[in-house]
């Protein structure tokens, strides 16, 4: 009886401490996404070889306002942790043997959390260079993929990963071909095929699928919001990537403890 009670209080301790430290890696990473993207490199929300405009230059420039959005960003991305962190609970990594199920389930590695933190983080400052700029830096598709790599004991074969790999990158490959061959144009960068590779390794398949559908769907009703009020004609070159990204962040927020 007294071991019972003197688990159950090791694990509400652990809970605690693993929910505060959510609430602050998140609001931490809020704040520094607003900094990071006013203050990174001008010349990584440029194309290889062009020269960045003097505005991109100018520190004194601010490339996305630090209210509201520096505590929009904290709140959501504090909100995601606290989901994942319970996420965990109920789906814990495997390998942890030996310890009450309980405790194992608690302890984790906190990679879920990590991993999901730092994948929704890559993948807001992603999703924010290309609706403003129409550039997806490679560091940060880079660090997308890293972070993926952390979602691999929770898929429940490895064929979900590899296969939201070749699958995201390779439909957004298709599409950018199809479309170069069409109209005799460029209709979707090489970086939104990048995007797609790295996204799906950490989505899986069943998760690219949902991205890739929602993204397709809701930029459709986008653009024929814009068309009918005139902001855009038919032939103008609009962002995939913030579609795509949001619908990956929504995806590991809301339906990745449901499906994993």
């Amino acid at each position: 009886m007294v071991a019972k009670v003197a688990e159950r209080r090791i694990i509400v301790t652990i809970l605690y401490v693993k929910t505060i430290a959510a609430i602050a890696m998140g609001f931490l990473a809020g704040q520094l996404a607003v900094y990071i993207f006013n203050r990174m490199p001008a010349s990584w929300l440029c194309d290889y070889g062009q020269e960045p405009p003097e505005i991109l230059k100018d520190r004194q420039v601010q490339r996305i306002k630090g209210w509201p959005w520096r505590w929009i960003y904290s709140g959501g991305l504090a909100c995601l942790c606290l989901r994942l962190v319970y996420a965990e609970i109920h789906h814990p990594p495997a390998g942890f043997d030996g310890l009450p199920p309980d405790l194992v389930q608690l302890l984790g590695q906190c990679q879920l959390e990590i991993a999901g933190l730092a994948a929704c983080w890559a993948m807001l400052i992603i999703g924010l260079a290309d609706l403003k700029y129409m550039i997806i830096p490679d560091q940060f598709v880079i660090m997308l993929a890293i972070a993926g790599m952390g979602f691999l004991p929770f898929h429940e074969s490895l064929l979900q990963p590899l296969g939201g790999l070749a699958g995201g990158g390779g439909v957004m490959l298709i599409v950018a071909l199809m479309g170069k061959f069409a109209f005799r144009r460029e209709v979707m960068g090489f970086g939104d095929v990048k995007l797609g590779a790295a996204m799906g390794l950490g989505l899986g398949l069943r998760g690219m699928i949902f991205a890739l559908a929602a993204a397709s769907i809701v930029s459709g009703f986008a653009a024929a919001i814009g068309l009918a009020r005139k902001k855009y004609r038919r032939d103008d070159l609009q962002p995939f990537g913030p579609f795509l990204t949001g619908a990956g962040m929504f995806y590991i927020f809301v339906l990745w403890p449901m499906f994993v």
